[in-house]
């Protein structure tokens, strides 16, 4: 004998994955009762759950009906994610992602992406929105691109496979438009304003007089909105800040960009968008021997590399972003008609 929580995921299951699609009924309570060897009341407790769920319609005296939401659903979900190609965050949080639709009755298809080049990601992306459209998956995660050209363009070509195919899509980190503009998408991912301001505010509190901001080459909106909460905290504090004196466009890598800017004067931090082009930096100011050792390095994500070289950082709450997430695209799959929402969540900083 199952219970009645084996018995809702047993059904869910089966819904999802079109086992009666055919006629649009659910078996009869007495057949399901005798099917599961469980009595009529816990049967109908079970269609009542399915019912919350979006799954099931039912009116009295006909036949508990599969709903518009669970006939369009697949079962499955995409996730496109470029990113984990170059930055560590994405990994943990797609297997975050992965647990939490399959303990939901989802699959998870995940479109792997590992080029380093930037512009094969962007033909991958663009191959796997094409695959997935086809699929019919129920909806899609989606990370938009970045370290490109005209990345929003190159990200809005990709989801219009979706949209042709009525496929509804979650945004993860940040927008496909540039602010201010917004795009018609949701979107999950934390504060990056509030999280670069504290940064800030920890810097100047312990000394800071001079804090700089690695900017990579068309990073995505999140970094420039982590500069952008830098900077306030350092205006706030009475001190100043420009684009020429703070902000540093380079890779992290690029020795003499590294060494042109610091030639002005080198600054007690040196705050960069995520770990890793923090690492990179440390490695830069190493070689080129101008005043690394007294440079604080910061950045974001709190991945591996920032405690193994003790960077400070701010820690994203991955579990709370996956659970949000696939709670929005869920609730964008029943009801497509929502307004677009930008769900952003707070992050932890971690002092080192």
């Amino acid at each position: 004998m199952k219970g009645h929580k084996e018995i809702f995921e047993a059904l869910r299951r089966e819904i999802l994955a079109g086992k009666y699609d055919s006629d649009r009924h659910l078996p009869s309570e007495a057949a399901l009762s005798q099917r599961f060897g469980v009595s009529r009341p816990t049967i109908s407790r079970v269609t009542l759950d399915l019912k919350r769920e979006g799954l099931v319609a039912t009116r009295r005296g006909a036949p508990t009906t599969i709903t518009r939401y669970a006939l369009n659903a697949t079962g499955a979900l995409g996730l496109v994610v470029p990113g984990e190609g170059y930055a560590e965050i994405f990994k943990p949080l797609e297997r975050r992602l992965a647990l939490l639709a399959e303990r939901s009755g989802w699959d998870l298809i995940h479109g792997e992406i590992k080029s380093s080049d930037p512009k094969v990601r962007a033909r991958e992306v663009r191959r796997l929105a094409y695959q997935f459209s086809k699929e019919h998956v129920a909806g899609v995660f989606f990370q938009p691109l970045e370290f490109i050209k005209d990345a929003p363009r190159a990200s809005g070509e990709s989801v219009t496979y979706f949209d042709k195919a009525g496929i509804p899509v979650v945004l993860i980190d940040y927008d496909i438009a540039l602010p201010p503009a917004r795009s018609r998408y949701d979107v999950v991912g934390i504060d990056n304003v509030a999280a670069g301001l504290t940064i800030g505010r920890h810097l100047v509190r312990t000394g800071a007089k001079r804090i700089a901001f690695l900017h990579r080459p068309n990073a995505a909106p999140t970094v420039t909105n982590r500069m952008r909460g830098v900077a306030s905290a350092v205006i706030e504090s009475g001190g100043t800040w420009s684009l020429k004196d703070n902000v540093l466009v380079a890779e992290p890598g690029n020795h003499r960009a590294v060494a042109k800017f610091l030639a002005n004067g080198v600054p007690d931090a040196f705050v960069a968008g995520n770990d890793v082009a923090a690492a990179a930096l440390g490695k830069t100011l190493a070689k080129i021997g101008h005043g690394a050792e007294k440079i604080r390095l910061v950045g974001f994500d709190d991945v591996e590399v920032a405690a193994k070289l003790k960077i400070t950082s701010v820690r994203q709450p991955l579990d709370a972003i996956a659970e949000i997430a696939l709670q929005t695209l869920v609730s964008r799959i029943k009801t497509p008609a929502l307004p677009p929402r930008t769900i952003l969540l707070d992050a932890e900083l971690v002092v080192r």
